[in-house]
Protein backbone atom coordinates (compact mmCIF):
# COMPACT_ATOMS: atom_id res chain seq x y z
CA UNK A 1 0.00 0.00 0.00
CA UNK A 2 0.98 4.14 -0.21
CA UNK A 3 2.43 5.66 2.46
CA UNK A 4 1.58 8.73 3.74
CA UNK A 5 4.85 9.07 5.97
CA UNK A 6 3.73 12.26 8.12
CA UNK A 7 0.46 10.19 9.48
CA UNK A 8 2.36 6.82 9.80
CA UNK A 9 5.06 7.97 12.14
CA UNK A 10 3.02 10.32 14.10
CA UNK A 11 2.59 9.51 17.24
CA UNK A 12 -0.51 10.16 19.63
CA UNK A 13 -1.24 9.29 23.56
CA UNK A 14 -5.29 9.02 23.99
CA UNK A 15 -4.96 7.24 26.96
CA UNK A 16 -5.26 10.85 28.71
CA UNK A 17 -7.22 12.00 26.59
CA UNK A 18 -10.05 14.40 28.85
CA UNK A 19 -13.09 12.80 27.20
CA UNK A 20 -12.41 9.66 28.84
CA UNK A 21 -13.31 11.36 32.56
CA UNK A 22 -16.72 12.15 30.79
CA UNK A 23 -19.96 10.12 30.98
CA UNK A 24 -20.91 6.94 28.09
CA UNK A 25 -23.29 9.14 26.39
CA UNK A 26 -20.98 11.88 25.74
CA UNK A 27 -18.20 9.89 24.76
CA UNK A 28 -20.49 8.66 22.32
CA UNK A 29 -21.65 11.77 21.34
CA UNK A 30 -18.07 13.05 20.81
CA UNK A 31 -16.95 10.58 18.78
CA UNK A 32 -20.15 10.84 16.86
CA UNK A 33 -19.14 14.23 16.46
CA UNK A 34 -15.56 13.44 15.32
CA UNK A 35 -16.19 11.06 13.26
CA UNK A 36 -19.01 13.21 11.31
CA UNK A 37 -16.84 16.09 10.67
CA UNK A 38 -13.83 13.92 9.46
CA UNK A 39 -16.57 12.20 7.19
CA UNK A 40 -17.80 15.52 6.25
CA UNK A 41 -14.80 18.00 5.60
CA UNK A 42 -11.82 15.15 4.64
CA UNK A 43 -11.90 12.48 2.06
CA UNK A 44 -13.02 8.31 3.30
CA UNK A 45 -8.73 7.40 3.39
CA UNK A 46 -7.07 4.48 4.85
CA UNK A 47 -5.24 7.20 7.68
CA UNK A 48 -8.42 8.65 8.76
CA UNK A 49 -10.37 5.50 9.49
CA UNK A 50 -7.41 3.65 11.12
CA UNK A 51 -7.53 6.76 13.41
CA UNK A 52 -10.95 7.10 14.16
CA UNK A 53 -10.65 3.05 15.30
CA UNK A 54 -8.01 4.25 17.78
CA UNK A 55 -10.45 6.61 19.06
CA UNK A 56 -13.63 4.86 19.07
CA UNK A 57 -11.72 2.00 20.86
CA UNK A 58 -10.37 4.28 23.31
CA UNK A 59 -13.93 6.45 23.70
CA UNK A 60 -16.78 3.95 23.10
CA UNK A 61 -14.74 0.30 23.16
CA UNK A 62 -16.99 -2.31 21.91
CA UNK A 63 -20.60 -0.59 22.11
CA UNK A 64 -22.02 -0.45 18.64
CA UNK A 65 -22.10 3.54 17.34
CA UNK A 66 -25.75 4.55 16.15
CA UNK A 67 -26.57 5.19 12.91
CA UNK A 68 -27.79 8.86 12.73
CA UNK A 69 -28.91 10.42 10.12
CA UNK A 70 -27.44 14.16 8.50
CA UNK A 71 -29.58 15.67 11.23
CA UNK A 72 -29.45 13.86 14.17
CA UNK A 73 -25.61 14.13 13.42
CA UNK A 74 -25.40 17.65 13.40
CA UNK A 75 -28.00 18.42 16.62
CA UNK A 76 -25.32 15.93 18.87
CA UNK A 77 -22.79 18.14 17.16
CA UNK A 78 -24.53 21.36 18.18
CA UNK A 79 -25.55 19.95 21.75
CA UNK A 80 -21.87 19.96 22.22
CA UNK A 81 -20.10 22.40 20.94
CA UNK A 82 -22.12 25.46 21.29
CA UNK A 83 -25.04 24.18 24.13
CA UNK A 84 -26.56 27.62 25.99
CA UNK A 85 -27.43 25.80 29.18
CA UNK A 86 -23.84 23.73 29.09
CA UNK A 87 -21.58 26.61 29.05
CA UNK A 88 -18.65 24.22 30.25
CA UNK A 89 -19.18 22.63 26.88
CA UNK A 90 -17.26 24.69 25.34
CA UNK A 91 -14.03 22.63 25.75
CA UNK A 92 -15.21 19.87 23.62
CA UNK A 93 -15.26 22.27 20.48
CA UNK A 94 -11.23 22.85 20.94
CA UNK A 95 -10.49 19.64 21.92
CA UNK A 96 -12.60 18.82 18.39
CA UNK A 97 -10.14 20.77 16.65
CA UNK A 98 -7.51 19.59 18.38
CA UNK A 99 -8.32 15.83 17.86
CA UNK A 100 -9.20 16.75 14.42
CA UNK A 101 -5.60 18.21 13.92
CA UNK A 102 -3.81 14.90 14.77
CA UNK A 103 -5.70 13.00 12.91
CA UNK A 104 -5.36 14.81 9.45
CA UNK A 105 -2.37 16.13 10.45
CA UNK A 106 -2.28 18.47 7.35
CA UNK A 107 -2.86 22.37 7.38
CA UNK A 108 -4.97 22.71 4.35
CA UNK A 109 -7.35 19.99 5.28
CA UNK A 110 -7.76 20.80 8.94
CA UNK A 111 -8.44 24.49 7.27
CA UNK A 112 -10.98 22.97 5.55
CA UNK A 113 -12.71 21.09 8.63
CA UNK A 114 -12.62 24.04 10.99
CA UNK A 115 -14.33 25.57 8.82
CA UNK A 116 -17.15 22.76 9.17
CA UNK A 117 -16.90 22.96 12.40
CA UNK A 118 -17.48 27.45 12.35
CA UNK A 119 -21.03 26.60 11.13
CA UNK A 120 -22.34 25.74 14.45
CA UNK A 121 -20.93 28.56 16.02
CA UNK A 122 -21.52 32.44 16.48
CA UNK A 123 -18.93 35.04 15.14
CA UNK A 124 -16.83 35.28 18.77
CA UNK A 125 -16.63 31.86 18.96
CA UNK A 126 -15.47 31.00 15.30
CA UNK A 127 -12.40 33.18 15.75
CA UNK A 128 -11.84 31.72 19.12
CA UNK A 129 -11.46 28.46 17.14
CA UNK A 130 -9.35 30.06 14.43
CA UNK A 131 -6.93 31.41 16.56
CA UNK A 132 -6.40 27.92 18.48
CA UNK A 133 -5.81 26.93 15.01
CA UNK A 134 -2.83 29.35 15.10
CA UNK A 135 -1.70 28.13 18.66
CA UNK A 136 -1.31 24.17 16.65
CA UNK A 137 1.37 25.81 13.68
CA UNK A 138 3.42 28.49 15.99
CA UNK A 139 4.80 27.89 19.35
CA UNK A 140 3.16 30.62 21.30
CA UNK A 141 1.83 30.17 24.74
CA UNK A 142 -1.38 28.63 24.67
CA UNK A 143 -3.52 31.09 27.15
CA UNK A 144 -4.44 30.31 30.61
CA UNK A 145 -8.07 30.11 29.04
CA UNK A 146 -7.37 27.20 27.12
CA UNK A 147 -4.85 25.77 28.96
CA UNK A 148 -7.13 22.87 28.91
CA UNK A 149 -6.41 21.62 25.24
CA UNK A 150 -2.50 22.04 26.48
CA UNK A 151 -1.56 18.26 25.97
CA UNK A 152 -3.35 17.69 23.17
CA UNK A 153 -1.73 20.90 21.21
CA UNK A 154 1.95 19.72 22.42
CA UNK A 155 1.22 16.06 21.35
CA UNK A 156 0.85 18.30 17.58
CA UNK A 157 3.25 20.66 17.97
CA UNK A 158 6.19 17.77 18.81
CA UNK A 159 4.54 15.68 15.76
CA UNK A 160 4.93 18.54 13.68
CA UNK A 161 8.44 19.80 14.30
CA UNK A 162 9.68 15.95 14.49
CA UNK A 163 8.09 15.67 11.00
CA UNK A 164 10.22 18.56 9.85
CA UNK A 165 13.61 17.20 10.73
CA UNK A 166 15.34 15.56 8.16
CA UNK A 167 15.28 11.82 7.86
CA UNK A 168 18.20 9.45 8.49
CA UNK A 169 18.33 6.06 6.53
CA UNK A 170 20.12 3.00 7.02
CA UNK A 171 20.08 -0.21 5.14
CA UNK A 172 21.23 -3.15 7.13
CA UNK A 173 22.92 -6.08 5.03
CA UNK A 174 24.13 -9.63 5.92
CA UNK A 175 24.36 -13.17 5.27
CA UNK A 176 21.87 -15.43 7.01
CA UNK A 177 21.75 -15.81 10.48
CA UNK A 178 24.32 -13.09 11.22
CA UNK A 179 22.12 -11.93 13.82
CA UNK A 180 20.82 -8.85 11.55
CA UNK A 181 17.15 -8.66 12.67
CA UNK A 182 18.83 -9.21 16.49
CA UNK A 183 20.84 -6.42 15.76
CA UNK A 184 17.57 -4.33 14.71
CA UNK A 185 15.48 -4.90 17.67
CA UNK A 186 18.57 -4.01 19.98
CA UNK A 187 18.64 -0.83 18.01
CA UNK A 188 14.92 -0.30 18.43
CA UNK A 189 14.47 -1.81 21.88
CA UNK A 190 11.48 -3.64 20.77
CA UNK A 191 11.05 -7.14 19.23
CA UNK A 192 9.70 -5.58 15.44
CA UNK A 193 11.17 -7.79 13.30
CA UNK A 194 11.67 -11.91 13.66
CA UNK A 195 14.56 -13.33 14.79
CA UNK A 196 15.18 -17.40 14.01
CA UNK A 197 16.81 -19.93 12.75
CA UNK A 198 15.19 -19.89 9.40
CA UNK A 199 15.28 -17.39 7.04
CA UNK A 200 13.43 -14.17 8.59
CA UNK A 201 13.43 -11.45 5.99
CA UNK A 202 11.57 -12.28 2.78
CA UNK A 203 11.62 -8.86 1.13
CA UNK A 204 12.31 -5.24 2.36
CA UNK A 205 11.04 -3.70 5.77
CA UNK A 206 11.05 0.03 6.27
CA UNK A 207 10.95 0.66 10.17
CA UNK A 208 10.25 4.13 10.96
CA UNK A 209 10.75 5.91 14.33
CA UNK A 210 7.61 7.87 15.80
CA UNK A 211 8.73 11.44 17.63
CA UNK A 212 7.80 10.02 21.47
CA UNK A 213 6.40 6.52 23.10
CA UNK A 214 2.92 6.04 22.58
CA UNK A 215 3.11 2.11 23.33
CA UNK A 216 1.59 1.90 19.92
CA UNK A 217 3.15 0.16 16.73
CA UNK A 218 1.66 0.99 13.47
CA UNK A 219 1.99 -1.96 10.63
CA UNK A 220 1.21 -0.59 6.96
CA UNK A 221 -0.55 -4.03 6.11
CA UNK A 222 -3.91 -4.25 4.49
CA UNK A 223 -6.16 -3.17 6.32
CA UNK A 224 -3.26 -0.36 7.88
CA UNK A 225 -3.32 -1.24 11.50
CA UNK A 226 -2.31 1.89 14.04
CA UNK A 227 -2.76 -0.78 16.93
CA UNK A 228 -0.59 -3.91 15.57
CA UNK A 229 0.60 -6.44 18.31
CA UNK A 230 3.51 -8.39 18.03
CA UNK A 231 1.88 -11.32 16.76
CA UNK A 232 0.20 -8.68 13.95
CA UNK A 233 4.15 -8.07 13.07
CA UNK A 234 5.49 -11.69 13.05
CA UNK A 235 2.36 -13.00 10.87
CA UNK A 236 3.07 -10.29 8.55
CA UNK A 237 3.79 -11.83 5.11
CA UNK A 238 7.48 -11.97 4.76
CA UNK A 239 7.28 -12.23 0.83
CA UNK A 240 5.94 -8.57 0.23
CA UNK A 241 7.53 -5.17 1.16
CA UNK A 242 6.20 -3.80 4.41
CA UNK A 243 6.42 -0.51 7.01
CA UNK A 244 6.53 -0.49 10.34
CA UNK A 245 6.46 2.81 12.60
CA UNK A 246 7.29 2.93 16.21
CA UNK A 247 9.31 4.72 18.86
CA UNK A 248 13.08 3.68 18.99
CA UNK A 249 14.53 3.71 22.45
CA UNK A 250 17.82 5.08 21.17
CA UNK A 251 20.22 6.83 23.48
CA UNK A 252 22.04 9.27 21.15
CA UNK A 253 19.19 10.36 18.55
CA UNK A 254 15.74 11.80 18.42
CA UNK A 255 15.90 12.54 15.07
CA UNK A 256 13.61 10.66 12.56
CA UNK A 257 15.24 7.13 11.56
CA UNK A 258 14.52 4.84 8.90
CA UNK A 259 16.05 1.24 9.30
CA UNK A 260 15.68 -0.65 5.92
CA UNK A 261 15.87 -4.62 6.72
CA UNK A 262 16.68 -6.52 3.69
CA UNK A 263 17.09 -10.56 3.31
CA UNK A 264 19.88 -12.39 3.57
CA UNK A 265 22.34 -12.48 0.76
CA UNK A 266 23.11 -16.47 0.71
CA UNK A 267 19.43 -18.42 0.62
CA UNK A 268 19.64 -21.25 -0.31
CA UNK A 269 15.98 -21.62 -0.56
CA UNK A 270 15.26 -18.28 -2.49
CA UNK A 271 17.82 -16.69 -4.84
CA UNK A 272 15.92 -13.95 -5.18
CA UNK A 273 16.77 -12.63 -2.21
CA UNK A 274 20.36 -11.35 -3.26
CA UNK A 275 18.99 -9.76 -6.20
CA UNK A 276 16.28 -7.53 -4.38
CA UNK A 277 19.23 -6.82 -1.57
CA UNK A 278 21.77 -5.87 -4.15
CA UNK A 279 19.13 -3.82 -6.38
CA UNK A 280 18.15 -1.92 -2.82
CA UNK A 281 22.05 -1.28 -2.33
CA UNK A 282 22.31 0.32 -5.12
CA UNK A 283 19.47 2.49 -6.00
CA UNK A 284 18.07 3.41 -2.63
CA UNK A 285 18.95 6.84 -0.88
CA UNK A 286 20.82 6.11 2.36
CA UNK A 287 23.23 7.56 4.60
CA UNK A 288 24.95 4.50 5.98
CA UNK A 289 25.48 0.77 5.30
CA UNK A 290 24.97 -1.49 8.20
CA UNK A 291 27.01 -4.71 7.44
CA UNK A 292 26.22 -7.08 10.35
CA UNK A 293 29.14 -9.88 10.18
CA UNK A 294 29.13 -13.33 11.79
CA UNK A 295 31.66 -13.76 14.41
CA UNK A 296 31.65 -17.13 14.31
CA UNK A 297 31.54 -17.48 10.30
CA UNK A 298 34.39 -15.11 8.92
CA UNK A 299 36.16 -15.53 6.37
CA UNK A 300 33.82 -18.27 4.43
CA UNK A 301 33.11 -17.92 0.57
CA UNK A 302 30.36 -16.53 0.89
CA UNK A 303 31.14 -13.56 3.46
CA UNK A 304 33.93 -12.69 1.09
CA UNK A 305 31.83 -12.89 -1.61
CA UNK A 306 29.09 -10.35 -0.46
CA UNK A 307 31.84 -7.80 1.05
CA UNK A 308 33.63 -7.51 -2.10
CA UNK A 309 30.20 -6.87 -4.02
CA UNK A 310 29.75 -3.98 -1.60
CA UNK A 311 33.52 -3.27 -2.00
CA UNK A 312 32.70 -2.71 -5.51
CA UNK A 313 29.35 -1.03 -5.44
CA UNK A 314 28.95 1.13 -2.34
CA UNK A 315 30.67 4.25 -1.43
CA UNK A 316 33.26 3.23 1.02
CA UNK A 317 32.65 5.60 3.85
CA UNK A 318 29.08 4.59 3.99
CA UNK A 319 29.85 1.12 5.12
CA UNK A 320 29.75 0.62 9.17
CA UNK A 321 31.03 -3.16 9.99
CA UNK A 322 29.11 -5.12 12.97
CA UNK A 323 31.08 -8.15 14.32
CA UNK A 324 28.03 -9.66 15.95
CA UNK A 325 27.42 -12.97 17.88
CA UNK A 326 30.85 -11.98 20.47
CA UNK A 327 28.13 -13.49 23.10
CA UNK A 328 29.32 -16.92 22.05
CA UNK A 329 33.39 -16.43 22.30
CA UNK A 330 35.12 -18.07 24.91
CA UNK A 331 37.78 -16.64 26.48
CA UNK A 332 40.08 -19.42 26.11
CA UNK A 333 39.52 -20.59 22.96
CA UNK A 334 38.61 -17.28 21.21
CA UNK A 335 40.15 -13.82 20.82
CA UNK A 336 38.25 -10.96 20.71
CA UNK A 337 41.32 -8.63 19.18
CA UNK A 338 42.29 -11.52 16.70
CA UNK A 339 38.91 -11.43 14.57
CA UNK A 340 38.68 -7.56 14.58
CA UNK A 341 42.23 -7.77 12.85
CA UNK A 342 41.21 -10.64 10.81
CA UNK A 343 38.67 -8.57 9.82
CA UNK A 344 40.41 -5.62 8.97
CA UNK A 345 42.75 -6.96 7.17
CA UNK A 346 40.44 -8.45 4.74
CA UNK A 347 38.65 -5.10 4.79
CA UNK A 348 42.13 -3.61 3.80
CA UNK A 349 42.60 -5.84 0.68
CA UNK A 350 39.39 -5.07 -0.43
CA UNK A 351 39.89 -1.09 -0.43
CA UNK A 352 39.07 -0.04 2.92
CA UNK A 353 41.82 2.46 4.46
CA UNK A 354 40.50 2.76 8.00
CA UNK A 355 37.12 0.65 7.96
CA UNK A 356 34.83 0.70 11.08
CA UNK A 357 34.38 -1.80 12.86
CA UNK A 358 31.49 -2.26 16.05
CA UNK A 359 32.16 -5.56 18.21
CA UNK A 360 28.84 -6.38 19.82
CA UNK A 361 26.93 -8.85 21.20
CA UNK A 362 23.63 -7.86 19.70
CA UNK A 363 21.21 -10.43 21.48
CA UNK A 364 22.44 -9.26 25.34
CA UNK A 365 22.14 -5.70 23.89
CA UNK A 366 18.31 -6.03 22.83
CA UNK A 367 17.81 -7.73 26.56
CA UNK A 368 19.45 -4.78 28.22
CA UNK A 369 16.75 -2.25 26.33
CA UNK A 370 13.91 -4.71 27.17
CA UNK A 371 15.17 -4.87 31.41
CA UNK A 372 15.74 -1.11 30.92
CA UNK A 373 12.22 -0.28 29.50
CA UNK A 374 10.71 -2.65 31.91
CA UNK A 375 9.14 -4.98 28.70
CA UNK A 376 8.30 -8.37 30.08
CA UNK A 377 10.86 -10.73 29.42
CA UNK A 378 10.78 -14.69 29.53
CA UNK A 379 11.96 -17.14 31.98
CA UNK A 380 14.80 -18.03 28.88
CA UNK A 381 15.54 -14.14 28.19
CA UNK A 382 15.89 -13.55 31.86
CA UNK A 383 18.23 -16.26 31.92
CA UNK A 384 20.16 -15.35 29.26
CA UNK A 385 20.34 -11.92 30.46
CA UNK A 386 21.63 -12.99 34.13
CA UNK A 387 24.30 -15.05 31.96
CA UNK A 388 25.28 -12.43 29.58
CA UNK A 389 25.54 -9.67 32.44
CA UNK A 390 28.03 -12.13 34.44
CA UNK A 391 29.78 -12.58 31.25
CA UNK A 392 30.37 -8.80 30.19
CA UNK A 393 31.01 -7.95 33.58
CA UNK A 394 34.77 -9.40 33.20
CA UNK A 395 37.49 -7.01 31.54
CA UNK A 396 38.41 -9.76 29.12
CA UNK A 397 34.59 -9.26 27.37
CA UNK A 398 34.28 -6.01 27.62
CA UNK A 399 33.66 -4.54 24.26
CA UNK A 400 34.06 -0.61 24.85
CA UNK A 401 37.76 -0.82 24.87
CA UNK A 402 37.66 -1.15 21.21
CA UNK A 403 35.75 2.11 20.41
CA UNK A 404 38.14 5.28 21.16
CA UNK A 405 33.92 7.26 21.01
CA UNK A 406 33.37 6.02 24.43
CA UNK A 407 34.45 7.95 27.75
CA UNK A 408 34.25 6.91 31.41
CA UNK A 409 31.35 7.75 33.58
CA UNK A 410 31.50 6.71 37.13
CA UNK A 411 28.03 7.72 37.69
CA UNK A 412 26.48 5.76 35.08
CA UNK A 413 24.22 2.97 35.74
CA UNK A 414 24.61 -0.50 35.67
CA UNK A 415 22.32 -0.78 32.40
CA UNK A 416 24.47 2.10 30.65
CA UNK A 417 27.70 0.33 32.18
CA UNK A 418 26.47 -2.92 30.38
CA UNK A 419 25.16 -0.87 26.60
CA UNK A 420 29.10 -0.18 26.84
CA UNK A 421 30.39 -3.34 27.46
CA UNK A 422 28.18 -5.36 25.01
CA UNK A 423 29.52 -2.98 22.30
CA UNK A 424 25.74 -1.12 21.47
CA UNK A 425 27.06 2.31 22.85
CA UNK A 426 29.49 2.38 20.79
CA UNK A 427 27.49 1.35 17.81
CA UNK A 428 25.02 4.05 18.23
CA UNK A 429 27.70 6.54 19.07
CA UNK A 430 29.23 6.03 15.67
CA UNK A 431 26.04 5.67 13.74
CA UNK A 432 23.59 8.48 15.99
CA UNK A 433 26.07 10.29 17.82
CA UNK A 434 26.16 13.92 17.96
CA UNK A 435 22.53 14.24 16.58
CA UNK A 436 20.13 16.16 18.03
Amino acid sequence: MEINYQNFIEALILDTHPMRRTKSKLKMHYYIGLEHLLRKCEENNEYTSARLKQYRNVLVGNTDVPKLTEKECKDVIYSLVNSRIRPWRKKYRYWLLCDIALIIFDEAKIKRTVTCLKEYLNKRQALEIENLQTFLFNNVEIPKTIMFTKDLVEQFRTNRDFAAKPEKRYIVTANVSAGKSTLINAIIGKPLTRTSQEICTGNLCYIYNKPFEDDVVHLAASPLNFNASYNDLANTERSVVSSIASHFRMTHSTNRVCIIDTPGVNSAINRNHKKITRKVLKEEIYNKLIYVLNANKLGTDEEKEHLQWVAENVTKEKVVFVLNKLDDFKNIDDSVEESINGVKSDLNAMGYENPIICPISSYFAFLIKLKENGEQMSEDEIDAYNLYFKKFSKDEYDLSIYSSTIDSNTNETEQVKMEKRCGLYGLEQVLFGGES
